[in-house]
């Protein structure tokens, strides 16, 4: 087990910037063994890629270096002596447009100065023509600045990341190129910042934490809505439904929140240790809200854990641990993944915690999972029949907290429920020499090789495509890569996979098992919530050293293999397009015959003078053209336009067309509608 400051208490924030998760303290209770037995997948038996295999070499394509095999495209995208890509979840790092383009963002530095004076947004950006640009030279902004997200905007792209203690947001009109214009900034101090669009970019919204004038982290999230594309935003509010009475106000920390959109929908997950795992979602761009709890923190939050009697061995809990996802598919299903942890206040009384690094699981949960109960949370301990097949769980210790989300009894109760796995999953840590366990017991004792709370497998990133099919990328250690400088295992990159009907492919990909990875540490991992027909992006981070630089407490720390042992190292992110059905034998890709996307088109007005509107009701996100024809046929307009799912307006300068009778011809996947109007 290891022992941090208790999440409760305010976290503060170094002069460098960056938010402070719990300090790591030694304990005698920390050197425990792990040896797991590795579960029979109750679908598609995958095992997991032995990293022994034989590997092609490099090659050099588009400026970049691209490594591994050709069942997945690999680049290095950026390099950045900045390690803290987020204090807990990651997410909307990546904006991808139907055209296939897609844009990544990191904190970067590369000044090689551990003040990191030129800390700011790395950008690159990928076409299906050219690939990926030169590695950033440069940050976006002007300023000293960091935690940077995007998003698609139309044709274009719209930026957050925080500089001085204000959330600033920049947006430019064509995806990839031209100046960035600086558009907001954030009326009070708050800071890492996640920015979202829908509605083809008419609707921006953004999520952020409050600092004060001392630069300590408030524990309160401001949530903001542009309705004009960016240009103007709404006051700074607590999120819709969050704030119900305060009941979450002293909880929610920096990055405890991602967001996801698809057409008008747009939903806001929150989790952490010692408060609920739960989501707001919009269905009309912002406009009205509800709110899903997918676990219930099962305690009092009003126990005084520094007088309160219990024990840390046996008074513990499950719990997210601060890494969450989410996406959101065509039909409206939400799908979540998060990782576990073990966690009890310390014996101590002294304000702190005490948690098991040990730790395994990632937890994949769906809006159409539905308990005994008849409710979509994953139910406490108690409130499931099947719990009876789990007494060392009931009244462990003196208060008897319960086990929720113990690993185990949600696979049970998948199983149970019936849903063959469909809505409720839990993946582990991979069994990479086949034994049947999952062994890190070698350089396991005398080694803190967590980081911060997260423990065996976590930071998943979960995306989905337009069919249904989906994956959850997460970094997990590995059995057979260890670091002997540091004596423990080095962490890799897996990919579960999930097709459109229901089979699973649990560490079926893993992008670590390049022979040039081999003396590597992957940390962080995320993915675009958005994957298209059966492509999937992946960015994660990766240097030679275990845990991260902005970790490091001084040379007499008591951790110095979580921390890079205080050497600033440079840390290589990567790109990776994931495309499971070249991957895995069996992945099932449902074959369609191509459907024209526009269910219905109009014109307003008719007759028009100045402006002409074009509303196209889409079912599903589309690339489309717009042609305009005189009476004589001869085209006198072009325009490409991105439209969403769902009811799209989209509208053209006529002020200079003669008057007379037009045709306006729309275009998309192959199909098109065409309409008359008249200039007058």
């Amino acid at each position: 087990m290891k022992k941090v400051l208790f999440l409760s208490l305010a976290m503060a924030v170094a002069m460098t910037g960056f938010a402070q998760k719990p300090v790591v303290k030694k304990t005698d209770l920390a050197n425990q063994p792990v040896k797991m037995n590795a579960r029979v997948l109750k679908g598609n038996e995958t095992q997991a890629t032995d990293f022994g295999q034989q590997f092609v070499l490099p090659s050099v394509s588009n400026n970049t270096v691209t490594k591994g095999d050709d069942r997945f495209d690999e680049y290095q995208i950026m390099t950045t002596n900045y390690d803290l890509q987020s204090n807990s979840a990651l997410g909307n790092r990546i904006a991808t447009w139907p055209d296939g383009s897609a844009a990544f963002t990191a904190t970067w530095d590369h000044s090689g100065n551990t003040s990191f004076p030129d800390r700011g947004t790395g950008y690159n950006f990928f076409s299906p023509e050219d690939g990926f640009g030169d590695e950033p030279e440069a940050r976006i902004e002007s300023v000293k600045a960091g935690w940077p997200s995007i998003a698609a905007m139309g044709n274009g792209e719209i930026l957050a990341s925080h500089a001085n203690s204000k959330v600033q947001v920049y947006k430019r009109e064509t995806k990839g190129q031209g100046e960035w214009e600086n558009v907001w900034e954030s009326p009070v101090n708050t800071t890492w910042p996640r920015i979202a669009t829908t509605d083809n970019g008419q609707y921006v919204h953004l999520v952020s934490a409050e600092q004060n004038s001392s630069n300590t982290l408030q524990n309160y999230v401001y949530y903001a809505r542009s309705t004009d594309g960016g240009q103007t935003f709404t006051e700074l509010a607590y999120p819709p439904l969050v704030d119900v009475e305060g009941m979450y106000r002293y909880d929610i920390g920096a990055d405890d929140y991602v967001m996801a959109t698809n057409g008008k929908n747009i939903a806001i997950l929150f989790g952490g240790l010692n408060y609920d795992l739960f989501y707001i979602i919009s269905h009309d761009n912002g406009e009205t809200w509800e709110k899903q709890i997918i676990w219930n923190y099962p305690y009092d939050h009003s126990v005084d854990w520094l007088t309160t009697t219990y024990s840390a061995e046996t008074d513990s809990i499950w719990s997210p641990d601060g890494s969450h996802s989410i996406a959101i598919d065509n039909n409206g299903t939400v799908h979540v993944a998060f990782g576990l942890i073990r966690w009890a206040p310390s014996e101590d009384h002294d304000g702190s915690y005490t948690y098991w690094p040990y730790t395994d699981g990632i937890v994949y949960w769906n809006s159409n999972f539905t308990n005994e109960q008849g409710t979509h949370e994953i139910p406490n301990f108690g409130d499931w029949s099947g719990d009876v097949n789990f007494p060392e769980m009931v009244s462990n210790g003196t208060n008897g907290i319960s086990n929720t989300l113990n690993a185990d009894r949600i696979w049970a109760m998948a199983e149970d429920l019936g849903n063959n796995y469909g809505n409720l999953y839990v993946i582990s840590a991979p069994d990479e020499n086949g034994d049947g366990t999952v062994d890190f017991t070698d350089y396991w004792n005398n080694t803190e090789y967590h980081y911060r709370s997260h423990c065996i497998s976590t930071m998943p990133g979960i995306s989905v495509d337009e069919q249904g099919n989906m994956i959850i990328a997460y970094s997990t250690l590995s059995e057979l890569r260890v670091n002997n400088e540091a004596a423990h295992h080095y962490r890799s990159c897996y990919v579960t996979a999930r097709d459109y009907t229901g089979t699973w492919y649990e560490n079926g990909i893993n992008l670590s098992r390049d022979f040039m990875h081999e003396m590597s540490e992957v940390y962080s991992v995320t993915t675009t919530s958005q994957g298209s027909n059966g492509e999937f992006w992946v960015m994660y981070s990766e240097d030679d050293k275990i845990g991260l630089y902005l970790d490091f407490n001084g040379p007499n720390t008591s951790s110095p293999n979580s921390n890079n042992g205080g050497v600033l190292t440079e840390n290589y992110i990567y790109g990776v397009k994931v495309i499971p059905a070249l991957e895995l034998e069996g992945w099932s890709v449902e074959e369609q015959e191509a459907i024209n996307p526009m269910t219905s088109t109009r014109v307003y007005p008719n007759p028009a003078s100045d402006v002409l509107n074009i509303e196209v009701n889409a079912s599903q996100a589309s690339e489309m053209s717009i042609s305009v024809y005189n009476i004589m046929g001869q085209n006198v307009m072009n325009q490409n336009v991105n439209v969403t799912t769902g009811m799209n307006t989209r509208n053209i300068n006529i002020s200079e067309l003669n008057s007379g009778i037009y045709f306006v011809t729309v275009k998309a996947n192959g199909f098109e509608n065409t309409m008359k109007f008249i200039v007058k």
